[in-house]
């Protein structure tokens, strides 16, 4: 086994770990129609609403007032809430979502409020929190409809009627969370509707314009599954209590008081430009009150919504590394040096100190392969120019593997490196999910460390690190595998130009540490120098 195996097996699992994984869950039954409940005498019409209506408050099933015929406001307008947190623009014409800003200056560093909600895909399918039927007319009302609005503090009520339908929402917005309820409430004629709560026109970080990292996530069986925005093919009903829209760094999630019968789609529109784009749409149960988190991916703050969205974070195969040890480490360190980037700097030194021995152990197997490697070729060429039934061969197999004994086997040379891939893979998940580098500079050009580099800058200087390397490592391919073997480092090139210049970084901070560790292996363990260094110990110590 070679390098080039080596480095096959790195790009291999680079591969694996951003493969998205298909989930193909059964079908769920749609929940039954409940009874009809009694209906109740409407009151007397109204041509149109006071300037400050009474909105009934909620009461339970019992007791059900008197339910008007026409209600709904005189003009379209909007109903800002805002907190320490964040800033949510309802609006009454369809009592929908149009705006949820992260206002907090880590979110806000450029000076603009952080919008997570696509208005360009709302205007052409629609508002997130819309409420939908199986009666497309009853939908159409209920989109178009002037809601009358009443706040107090940041409870809002939103109220409509018309047509023997009657409407009425219920938001309370928590202020030192990411996080409000959501109260549905749907008649027809005095009966209970049937419905849903519609979160559509996708999510996430407005500043990207990213839709590949665009996910639905929700929970089946403890455990979160991602459905890709490209990978909609069909609507997908399912059975669960959480379950909503992420990009890269935030996440918008339903929380169900108990599991229920949720779809996944996507809607098709025309973009600006004239393509054709798609849309997350999301639906879940209405009736219930139901808790919504919008807000960044940061562990502390989705485990104080929910002690179960913890799990949202997916640090890969090798989360059991990056999440207790490498992000840790990585954190304590940005609070001496207050720099991510040489945080980052700093732990990767760290980490190839602690592997230092498997880079030793795997350098002085390849120098011991290198030096027995022209006697395996000389008994290799006789091998193969016996016959298959010779006897021979036998013995030449018996020799070579007697100065694998002896010297080694070569893959004492690979099996060091191969040790130290789930310590890469971890720290390359690590730098996927962490919010903490979004927006996180560096030096001069780079101002976001969760983004690429914009001038393919660490890139090169990887390559050409990685070029170095090679030539200073021990190998004991022909020159024709060694010529082969350097376009590996115009692959991994091309692989990092659009990835995380922090993970870019990371890359080329470890193979510069690889070249010095390489210089001192060779120039302390290469030939005799291994000999020399131990007398030199051995006359120090007495």
């Amino acid at each position: 086994m070679d390098n080039k195996r080596v480095l096959y097996a790195f790009i291999l699992s680079f591969a694996v770990l951003i493969a998205f994984r298909w989930a193909f869950p059964p079908a769920i039954e749609q929940p039954a129609v409940p009874p009809p409940a009694p209906s109740t005498s409407p009151a007397a019409p109204i041509a149109s609403p006071p300037e400050n209506p009474q909105i009934p408050s909620s009461k339970p099933p019992d007791a059900v007032a008197a339910v008007p015929r026409e209600l709904h406001a005189d003009r379209a307008e909007g109903t800002v809430i805002e907190t320490s947190l964040y800033k949510a623009t309802l609006y009454n014409e369809g009592g929908i979502l149009k705006s949820f800003q992260l206002t907090t200056k880590k979110f806000d560093d450029s000076g603009h409020p952080l919008e997570l909600i696509n208005g360009v895909s709302a205007t052409s399918v629609g508002w997130p929190l819309a409420i939908a039927t199986a009666d497309p007319k009853v939908d159409a009302l209920l989109s178009h409809g002037l809601y009358v609005v009443q706040q107090e503090g940041n409870k809002v009520s939103l109220e409509f009627a018309s047509e023997g339908i009657h409407v009425r929402k219920v938001m309370e917005f928590d202020p030192d969370k990411y996080q409000f309820t959501l109260t549905t409430e749907l008649e027809r004629n005095g009966e209970s509707v049937p419905h849903q709560i519609i979160w559509q026109a996708g999510f996430g970080d407005q500043s990207v314009a990213d839709t590949k990292k665009i996910n639905a996530i929700y929970d089946a069986d403890s455990k979160f599954k991602r459905v890709g925005l490209s990978g909609i093919k069909a609507p997908q009903d399912l059975s669960s209590s959480l379950i909503g829209a992420e990009d890269q760094f935030f996440v918008s999630m339903f929380v169900l008081p108990k599991p229920g019968a949720v779809k996944i789609s996507e809607t098709d529109f025309n973009a600006a430009d004239g393509t054709t784009s798609r849309a997350l749409r999301l639906a879940v149960p209405g009736g219930d009150s139901v808790r919504l988190y919008v807000g960044p991916k940061e562990e502390k703050l989705l485990q104080e919504a929910d002690v179960r969205l913890g799990a949202i974070l997916d640090y890969g195969w090798f989360g059991f590394i990056s999440k207790p040890v490498i992000l840790p480490v990585l954190n304590w360190i940005y609070k001496y040096v207050g720099n991510y980037g040489w945080a980052i700097v700093l732990i990767t030194i760290l980490v190839n100190f602690v592997l230092f021995p498997l880079r030793l152990k795997s350098q002085i197997s390849m120098q011991k392969m290198q030096k027995i490697q022209p006697q395996v070729n000389t008994l290799q060429d006789k091998y193969k120019k016996l016959k298959a039934n010779d006897p021979r061969r036998a013995e030449i197999q018996a020799e070579i593997m007697k100065l694998y004994q002896e010297h080694g086997s070569p893959i004492g040379g690979c099996l060091p490196l191969l040790l130290q891939m789930p310590v890469m893979l971890a720290f390359y998940s690590m730098l996927s999910v962490s919010i903490e580098l979004r927006h996180a500079p560096w030096i001069l050009w780079i101002h976001d460390l969760s983004r690429p580099d914009p001038y393919y800058i660490i890139p090169i200087l990887m390559a050409i690190a990685m070029v170095i390397g090679q030539k200073m490592t021990p190998t004991t391919v022909d020159p024709a595998q060694a010529k082969m073997m350097m376009i590996m480092p115009v692959m991994m090139t091309v692989f990092f130009l659009w990835v995380q210049s922090g993970l870019t970084l990371y890359w080329l901070t470890s193979n510069l540490v690889g070249i010095g560790q390489q210089w001192f292996i060779r120039k302390y363990w290469g030939g005799d120098s291994k000999v020399k260094l131990m007398k030199a110990s051995q006359g120090t110590s007495r």
